[in-house]
């Protein structure tokens, strides 16, 4: 039997986590861009934010390389081995970084499997976030939901740009 309110409901998941993905990677993107502002020039340092942020959501950078033009695949291939260190470095020095990059990851993981099913669980992007939250999950053992979850992404956006 088909239910038109599952539907909704998923809809509304989907919608509720891309755009609270939208305000936190920019946010994240944004805290990382100016801690490497300090030690390297503008554009190496927003490129290596933007990739760290891909990284910490569970992305491929390989993948993500390859839909890429020239020269900004060439600048990412120079600093891709950079980015796990990284990654990790911004994890350990903010709590609030973990927090959304945890939620994040639990939100990303529940609504793939939502739409591959178990085949989800084979992935490697499934593999990817897994090993991330694995490592820094226990911190936040409590459960992520569209509605918390856009929640977080306003504090975070509030807190990097003031209120709205």
């Amino acid at each position: 039997m088909w239910w038109p309110f599952k539907k909704k409901a998923e809809d509304a998941s989907v919608h509720s986590f891309e755009m609270g993905l939208r305000v936190i990677q920019v946010c994240l993107c944004k805290l990382l861009e100016s801690q490497y502002s300090a030690t390297m020039a503008g554009e190496p340092a927003c490129i290596l934010a933007a990739q760290v942020v891909n990284y910490l959501k569970g992305e491929d950078i390989i993948a993500v390389m390859q839909h890429l033009a020239e020269p900004l695949r060439s600048q990412i291939g120079r600093i891709k081995d950079q980015i796990p260190e990284s990654a990790a470095r911004a994890m350990a020095e903010s709590r609030s970084t973990r927090e959304v990059v945890v939620a994040t990851l639990r939100m990303k993981g529940v609504l793939e499997f939502m739409r591959q099913g178990e085949s989800y669980l084979m992935s490697d992007q499934h593999h990817r976030i897994y090993k991330l939250l694995s490592t820094y999950g226990a911190e936040f053992p409590e459960e992520i939901n569209p509605g918390s979850y856009l929640e977080m992404a306003q504090r975070c956006y509030e807190e990097h740009f003031g209120s709205k």
